[in-house]
């Protein structure tokens, strides 16, 4: 807050980074609010704005008399991505002590209640049938604005939903309403695309001079800029642009015979002549003559920028005569929208739209600015994505196949420099640009992309306490393998096979929703099939319900709608759900994986974007052409790394989204131990951030992390009565999925698989045994079938064969049964040597009788030691040691592996090798206990 209120006083700009579940929205709106208000109090009482119309200010500072034109009060433009967002923010806004005057704006799909109106599919034509409707006022809800919108329900703070329902009982437009609203407001809430896009702005009277921007989800605010001043064309849409005159010009010809019959909207026929369209069709024709000339070296190439604007010059389209060209189009827009053919295009309107945008970005560009963009021809092959009109983009003579070409020409003009967007909101007198998110980092690039500066920076930490987050970066798989996900080694089948074990062996200890981020959608989906080939998926599907983030929007709200009830309600053994999702995809922002939903994030890969794209590549080259005549610009291998890390930092961001919220983040990549790549995290995640370069030591962190939260979990629901959550506005995406936290589970629900080893123990039942006097190997001991604690099936897989009945609830451990015996973790730790007479100790029903137990051996006794003693994973890899020694007969190699294994948290075990080795090898093992001093 004291950053927000220090840039409004010095008039400056800011880039204000705090972690999602820190009240970042609160902060921005109370500080900015309050800030405002004191601005209007000075200029009151400095007799400046006696018509501020603050009560009771006006008379207290004597100012009696209103000022004409008065703008020097600064109006607040809160921007976010979506709507569901905005409508996250105005809700957190009445629940603060200011009550601004709002306007909210949304598009007529969000808003529109005409019924006629609601059911045109086509966004353009319900532009243009409303306006006619408007025109007309043929339209009661439009009437009735002007009539009700002094009402007082309309001085309240009212998000798009709540508009929407006043108007509805009012019988008036809530689009036309919050365009009133506007001119009114204090502060104005959007979708960022309304306020960057200068065409929009102007369409919905958006003023910037002097009002205070706050772009608030702004991570991705330079490619929205960059979008918004390039566009593409191709011969297809100039053939379509050709064949909306040709339909313009019927309807014309149509009504001129049958205007005293016709129904419903009509235009005026003086608006649009023939000669107009014949003359719009003819320049059409020249157009897509001098488009079919373009070179295209191989599948394309950069070429002159300003080969487009030559090209439109050559026809005569220029800055004079685009003005009368653009007013022809939008009538010709009018006129289409009206028509009830079905000769239509399903991009008619999109078609003329865009090519009165690209004229106004082509023939309005500056020397300057022309400089900031890079001119892209290339070719397609014509497919069934083309419709029909594909058939024939050629004008000249469309009957002839021979010379309809098989290929589209496609003209991209990029903008590469999203500061044209920032430089022209400081030429429109701004008053301050806040940007803010809760993933920001790196921030050193934005004063350099955006053009404009900074000055003012904050990266905040955490609010969470350190016990609540664990950041694990594993170097290697559970069988040693580099994790490594470079485009030469993420087809590698040994490599592939690792991660998914691995990934299996973290599911075991993870409770609830597990989030796995892949690089690409190619990637994940090769992966995930490598896995399905083999037995690791059916694991995984044992352990987690698994989800796959679909390409659609559509099937994505209805994934996660299953993926929440798999979450809460997990059957068949599961002990939750996990969805496999990309980095920059449709789950890695926008969505609010709040305390069950995301208990973990799996990052198993640095997402860059594709080199081979030719985008990708121009914007590399660009920059390091603007690195030689600006210092201080980043050059195309800094922004190439710096787009992997945004898109790595905001998927990180799914795992907390509040202050009381757990999770853990598990880099499964060994180049995210690099420093320079650590030091690409958020603040708040770069200090928790741990390096393990084996496996085993990064899934006991995880396995401890876990176990302490779930044990939290069990005692507070003890102490507690369950209690639906209150905050159900947490929620910041589309598809409004997730409303509870882990309060409205049953308490099972948070039983995690192998968490409680440190809490009580598993005691097998007695199992009868054959005695003999020959010693019984390791191996045979591990092997052994006695007992379904002690029998493992053969498997590739460092996870534990134990089903998943075996596992037992926090229920269970509160009321400990016959298979049960609790004990310390201090008397653990003492009486570790002698765990083998705990185990023979017996809470069956039989115990009390004293019935004799049956011997068992020392290898058998130490089998059960290492058993409770080793987790899964290390259970498992201490076995291949075993084995790998009884095959090779290596002792050097066997003490090289157990070494890793034990030295660092189970030295103690070493000394029960001893009874399993060959007599010539004691002598080695002994030397190399005593070297470690342990003997």
């Amino acid at each position: 807050m004291g950053h927000v209120i220090r840039a409004l006083q010095s008039k400056q700009n800011a880039i204000l980074e705090s972690p999602t579940g820190t009240g970042k929205t609160l902060c921005l709106l109370c500080s900015v609010l309050a800030w405002r208000l004191t601005y209007i109090a000075k200029l009151q009482l400095s007799g400046i704005a006696a018509n501020a119309n603050i009560a009771g200010l006006d008379e207290a500072a004597g100012n009696n008399q209103a000022l004409e034109g008065f703008n020097a009060i600064p109006k607040i433009i809160y921007a976010s991505r979506t709507h569901s967002q905005i409508s996250q923010v105005v809700n957190e806004l009445k629940n603060t002590i200011y009550k601004p005057k709002v306007s909210v704006l949304g598009s007529r799909d969000q808003l529109c209640l005409h019924p006629k109106v609601m059911n045109i599919e086509n966004n353009m034509a319900k532009i243009h049938t409303c306006r006619a409707k408007v025109k007309e006022r043929s339209c009661v809800h439009y009437t009735n604005v002007d009539k009700k919108i002094n009402d007082a329900i309309f001085g309240e703070i009212l998000d798009i939903e709540e508009l929407v329902s006043v108007s509805k009982e009012k019988t008036m437009c809530p689009y036309y309403s919050s365009r009133e609203l506007l001119r009114r407001a204090d502060i104005i809430f959007m979708p960022y695309n309304y306020l960057i896009d200068s065409k929009t702005r102007k369409n919905q009277n958006i003023t910037l001079e002097n009002s205070i921007v706050i772009f608030d989800e702004a991570h991705n605010i330079e490619k929205v800029c960059e979008e918004s001043y390039s566009f593409e064309i191709t011969s297809l849409d100039i053939a379509n642009c050709i064949e909306n005159c040709q339909l313009t010009l019927q309807r014309i010809l149509d009504d001129d015979g049958s205007a005293s019959t016709s129904s419903g909207p009509s235009y005026d026929s003086g608006e649009l002549t023939k000669e107009d369209v014949l003359t719009m069709k003819a320049i059409f024709l020249s157009l897509e003559r001098e488009f079919n000339k373009l070179e295209v070296k191989g599948s394309g190439n950069i070429i002159d920028k300003s080969t487009f604007k030559n090209l439109l010059v050559s026809i005569n389209v220029n800055q004079e005569t685009k003005g009368l060209i653009t007013e022809v189009l939008q009538k010709m827009e009018s006129v289409l929208s009206l028509s009830s053919s079905n000769k239509l295009v399903g991009n008619t309107f999109v078609v003329l739209n865009n090519f009165m945008q690209i004229l106004d970005l082509t023939l309005d560009q500056s020397e300057a600015s022309k400089h900031q963009y890079v001119c892209y021809v290339s070719k397609e092959k014509k497919d069934s994505k083309y419709g029909k009109s594909g058939k024939a983009s050629t004008w000249v003579d469309k009957n002839i196949e021979s010379v309809a070409p098989q290929f589209i020409t496609k003209l991209s003009y990029w903008c590469f420099s999203p500061g044209l967007a920032m430089e022209e909101f400081v030429k429109s007198g701004v008053y301050s640009i806040i940007l803010t998110s809760g993933t920001l980092s790196p921030i050193n690039s934005f004063s350099c992309e955006l053009r404009i500066p900074f000055p003012i920076t904050l990266q905040n930490p955490h609010v969470i306490q350190p016990s609540q987050i664990s950041v694990q970066i594993i170097c290697k798989g559970c069988d040693g393998t580099d994790f490594l996900s470079t485009y030469a080694n993420r087809s590698n089948p040994k490599y592939l096979s690792s991660l998914g074990t691995s990934i299996v062996n973290l599911l075991r200890v993870i409770p609830n929703g597990v989030l796995v981020f892949f690089p690409s959608y190619g990637v994940m989906n090769n992966t995930i099939q490598s896995w399905q080939t083999t037995n690791i998926y059916s694991r995984m599907l044992k352990t987690k319900h698994c989800f796959t983030e679909p390409r659609s929007k559509n099937e994505m709200a209805k994934l996660m709608s299953e993926f929440d009830d798999k979450v809460r309600n997990p059957t068949d053994g599961a002990t939750g759900a996990m969805l496999f999702a990309v980095c920059r995809g449709k789950a890695s922002e926008g969505i609010d994986f709040a305390d069950m939903h995301g208990r973990a994030v799996i990052i198993t890969g640095l997402p860059f974007p594709p080199k081979n794209d030719p985008k990708v590549s121009a914007k590399i080259n660009y920059l390091d052409q603007q690195k030689r005549n600006r210092p201080n610009s980043l050059n195309g291998q800094e922004w190439y790394i710096q787009q992997s890390s945004r898109a790595v930092n905001q998927a990180v961001g799914r795992v907390i989204r509040h202050k009381d919220d757990f999770g853990a983040v598990i880099f499964m990549d060994k180049r995210f131990s690099f420093r320079s790549n650590v030091d690409e995290l958020p603040k708040w995640a770069r200090g928790f951030a741990k390096v393990n370069e084996q496996f085993g030591s990064g899934l006991r962190e995880l396995s401890q992390f876990f176990k302490l939260h779930v044990n939290r979990v069990c005692e507070k629901e003890e102490n507690e009565e369950p209690v639906k959550s209150s905050n159900t506005n947490r929620l910041s995406n589309m598809y409004d999925a997730f409303r509870s936290t882990e309060k409205d589970l049953p308490k099972e629900r948070f039983a995690a698989p192998n968490l409680d080893d440190s809490t009580h123990e598993v005691t097998p039942p007695p199992r009868k045994m054959a005695r003999t006097d020959k010693r019984v190997s390791l191996i045979s001991s591990l092997n052994g079938t006695g007992s379904a604690d002690y029998s493992f099936a053969p498997s590739m897989s460092p996870v534990s064969s134990r089903s998943t009945t075996d596992y037992k609830t926090p229920e269970a451990i509160r009321n400990p049964r016959k298979k049960f015996r609790l004990v310390t973790k201090q008397d653990k730790e003492n009486n570790l040597n002698s765990l083998s007479q705990i185990t023979s100790v017996m809470s069956s029903p039989l115990a009390s009788t004293q019935r004799e137990q049956p011997k068992v051996t020392k290898s058998q006794n130490f089998s059960a030691t290492l058993k409770i003693s080793l987790s899964d994973a290390e259970y498992e890899v201490f076995r291949g040691v075993v084995k790998e020694y009884k095959t090779e007969k290596n002792i050097v190699k066997l003490i090289d592996n157990v070494t890793d294994l034990f030295m660092a948290n189970h030295k103690d075990l070493l000394k029960g090798f001893r009874i399993f080795l060959k007599d010539k090898d004691k002598e080695t093992f002994d030397k190399f206990l005593s070297e470690k001093g342990l003997i």
